[in-house]
């Protein structure tokens, strides 16, 4: 199949993006009016300002190929960019802008450029999406403009002869001694009609001195009709998750500093005209006497489409480039008592170029508004959230562009330094691994090598929580298996199920072998070999894992070396095929019954293997034992209710606090170059909760009840072990559990791959941590070799015979 360049789909998306952004800009109908020297014409709204660029390359999609150290560096500083901009910037967060599509497109541009020219226009392009003037990229010698020592403002206050009163008051970081007592005097009698110059000749000025000025002139307060709140500034809290129908999705919350009110000093009918141009400090005051809908903007010697400033206003960052460049990025917004967003003028005033230095333009469309009552406003309306998405060619092709692969270990590294909520346990500095991954996502050739150098990354989470699923994965681990399971045992690679067929009799396999060597490696040389592909928070639950993608691998056959009982070993060509998946159940025990009424009336019940339409059942019928063994060896779905009635059955409490819940919060980007200086940099807000079960005890089952765990206890099944745990007198029996209980968010990465992140922390009740540790039964078992020789289970048995003690021995049992 022939790909289209990735020119022509970025030029597609990003103009696409530029479109979804002019309509995101808090203004959606009715744009400003221009005025032209006095005379006032209605017009469309004009277009977002866009930079200009120079024409895209014919071909950007370079061959697969490492880049050297420098274009690795560069990369990382662009994907540090890029997760800041997701996170952080208002447009990119909620209003749909492909930020996405940008970077993919970047990636190419950025790992070429080994000049400061060529890497300014790449960060001009990414950036570009954004529409935004605050974010920028310049050179690291030129400085911002300052307001030069020692220049004061000039407060006047004129009247005009039908009462009109015209106050100029040039925002500015210093005023002249005394400004504040005639400016008070001249607000003693505030007429119905008012301008309110604020334009000024030289940027800037500080937003504390003037904010300072306007408090203690009592400026706002005296020009107010009504009481009104001030505008205030919105930030993005990164890191909240939220419980859905569908499973937990993330859900990043706005922190949004509350503005005060004002009260008018002498409420009376009153009309505002406020003058600003580009060098304008608006202070917050004057914002929200503007959304009172009482005052209107007449902007001066602004471009047409161009927003006015606010930098001032607003957080904002800067990183500092290589070659002598530096970024920065917008980090919050301006949010107003109407619930609009940004700082926008009502009317634009173009001045003669014969009078390019006259203020009367502006002043007399000013005075025109108020004596003919005709005042023009912008409509402003809050935005609507909405998220944005790659296009479909990134995400339908397992082998993705080289942009769209860099942006999926972008979106890896992003999610651990401000989503993983383990992300302080990994054993790996997660910015090596990613400096690591970098050059194996560039050079990947075809959709397993892609899978590849992921799973290297995915394996650093220390999480079994974590995991990866998609195409790309299965043409990389295979889609067919032998005809047998394994585990380890006793320090040994165990099979435990076999497939009856033809082929297995004839090979003579049978449960309870060892496999010494598979694929031709020998079984040590293996397990190193695929360390690197699973995610896992010990040893115990690393080697479940393994044990799980030994029997996989592509269709055709394999060299495997097994060892019987009496230790002698033998070659076997052993097939693999795609029959054996859906013949190898996915459940644990598949040999046994999902519930056994066993010797002494003792019930035993295999959680792992009920189904929400068997629960019930057999539940029911074992009402009457006298103690039940639940089964919780294995995994359980997350949407699955089987937990739910099980618990429902079992609970002795009506009330009691399951776990607690730590959530981690940051409320502003953290500029720390690593993750681990990082932890100590930027601390996160934390937030604990308590994770309550509230539920009816009436009917409950009265027996003893045991429960059987040992390192395939994990996620959903570790939830309901500690859901029992405080709500009723379980037993525990068999070995520590696998140490990853929390509830996890998908992710969606390039390529139709998905990834599935732990959004929140989940601790014992006492706040004691259990991620890696895991529960720690009361009575030690564990399956051996023999178990599977047999058919026997030797947790189980321990767990009857516990039981039998503690049902017989009357008032000397022991706990």
């Amino acid at each position: 199949m022939t790909r289209p360049t990735t020119s022509r789909l970025l030029a597609g998306s990003l103009a696409i993006g530029l479109a979804v952004v002019a309509g995101c800009t808090g203004v959606r109908a009715g744009g400003p009016r221009t005025v032209l020297a006095g005379a006032t014409v209605d017009e469309a709204p004009p277009p977002p300002v866009r930079l200009s660029l120079p024409p895209a390359p014919a071909d950007p999609e370079p061959d697969a190929a490492a880049s050297d150290s420098a274009a690795v560096t560069r990369l990382m500083r662009l994907s540090y960019v890029w997760h800041l901009l997701s996170l952080h910037h208002p447009a990119a967060a909620v209003r749909g802008v492909p930020l996405d599509s940008a970077f993919i497109r970047a990636v190419t541009l950025v790992r070429r450029a080994t000049d400061a020219p060529a890497l300014e226009v790449a960060y001009r392009r990414f950036l570009a999406v954004l529409n935004d003037p605050l974010t920028t990229v310049e050179r690291d010698t030129e400085d911002p403009a300052v307001a030069p020592d020692g220049m004061t403002a000039s407060i006047a206050a004129e009247r005009t002869s039908d009462s009109i009163l015209v106050l100029t008051i040039p925002t500015s970081s210093r005023y002249r001694d005394g400004s504040e007592a005639s400016l008070r005097a001249s607000l003693t009698d505030v007429p119905a009609k008012v301008v309110l110059d604020l334009r000024t000749a030289v940027a800037g000025a500080a937003l504390d001195s003037v904010e300072a000025f306007v408090a203690r002139s009592e400026l706002v307060e005296r020009l107010a009709s009504v009481p009104f709140m001030r505008s205030s500034v919105r930030t993005r809290r990164v890191g909240g998750a939220v419980e859905t129908a569908q499973g937990w999705r993330f859900d990043d919350a706005w922190r949004v500093r509350d503005g005060a009110l004002v009260m008018p000093q002498r409420p009376a009918p009153r009309r505002l005209v406020v003058l600003a141009n580009a060098q304008t400090v608006f202070p917050r005051a004057v914002l929200g006497l503007m959304a009172s809908t009482r005052a209107t903007v007449i902007a001066d010697s602004v471009p047409s489409g161009a927003p006015l400033r606010d930098d001032a206003l607003v957080p904002r960052v800067t990183l500092f480039l290589e070659q002598g460049l530096r970024v920065t990025l917008r980090a919050g917004e301006l949010v107003h008592a109407d619930g609009s967003t940004g700082l926008t003028a009502d009317t634009l005033v173009a001045a003669a170029p014969a009078v390019a230095t006259d203020s009367a333009p502006a002043l007399r469309a000013a005075l025109a508004m108020l004596r003919t009552q005709r005042f023009a406003r912008a409509s402003r309306l809050p935005v609507v959230r909405a998220p944005a998405a790659l296009p479909g060619y990134y995400d339908g092709d397992p082998y993705p562009f080289m942009g769209a692969r860099v942006l999926a270990g972008a979106r890896l590294w992003s999610a651990m330094r401000a989503r993983h909520a383990h992300r302080d346990l990994y054993d790996d500095d997660a910015d090596d691994v990613f400096e690591r991954a970098l050059p194996r996502l560039e050079s990947a050739r075809y959709p397993g090598e892609y899978a590849a150098a992921l799973l290297s990354f995915v394996s650093s989470f220390d999480d079994a929580q974590v995991g990866l699923r998609g195409a790309s994965l299965d043409s990389l681990l295979g889609v067919a298996s032998v005809p047998f399971r394994v585990r380890w045992a006793d320090g040994r690679v165990i099979i435990t199920d076999v497939v009856r067929d033809s082929v297995t009799r004839a090979l003579g396999i049978e449960p309870g072998q060892e496999v010494v060597a598979a694929d031709g490696y020998p079984i040590p040389a293996w397990l190193l070999e695929r360390r690197r592909f699973v995610s896992a928070p010990n040893e115990w639950s690393r080697q479940q894992q393994l044990m799980t993608l030994l029997p996989r691998g592509a269709v055709g056959t394999s060299l495997f070396r097994l060892r019987d009982v009496t230790g002698r070993e033998r070659p076997l060509a052993v097939p693999r095929l795609p029959e054996y998946v859906r013949l190898l159940a996915t459940v644990e025990r598949p040999w046994r019954s999902a519930s056994l009424a066993l010797p002494n009336d003792i019930a035993y019940i295999d959680v792992n293997r009920l189904t929400e339409q068997t629960v019930d059942d057999a539940l029911q019928q074992h009402r009457m034992a006298r103690a039940w063994i639940l089964d919780l060896r294995g995994g359980l779905a997350d949407s699955s209710r089987v937990g739910a009635r099980v618990l429902q059955a079992v609970r002795e409490r009506p009330l009691a606090v399951v776990a607690q819940e730590l959530h981690r919060y940051q409320s502003l980007p953290c500029l720390a170059p690593t993750l681990r200086e990082a932890a100590a940099q930027c601390p996160d807000e934390r937030e604990t909760r308590a994770r309550v079960l509230q539920g009816d005890t009436a009917g409950h089952y009265r027996g003893r009840l045991v429960a059987l765990v040992d390192e395939r206890t994990v996620g959903a099944m570790e939830r309901l072990a500690l859901a029992l745990e405080a709500t009723t007198g379980v037993t525990f029996i068999g070995s520590a559990t696998a140490g990853s209980p929390a509830d996890a968010v998908t992710v969606s990465l390039p390529g139709g791959l998905t990834i599935t992140v732990p959004a929140m922390e989940l601790r014992r009740t006492d706040g004691s941590q259990w991620q890696r540790i895991g529960l720690t039964p009361l009575l030690e078992a564990r399956l051996s070799a023999r178990s599977y020789r047999t058919g026997g289970d030797e947790v189980l048995e321990r767990a009857q015979a516990w039981l039998q003690q503690q049902l017989d021995t009357g008032t000397r049992r022991r706990r």
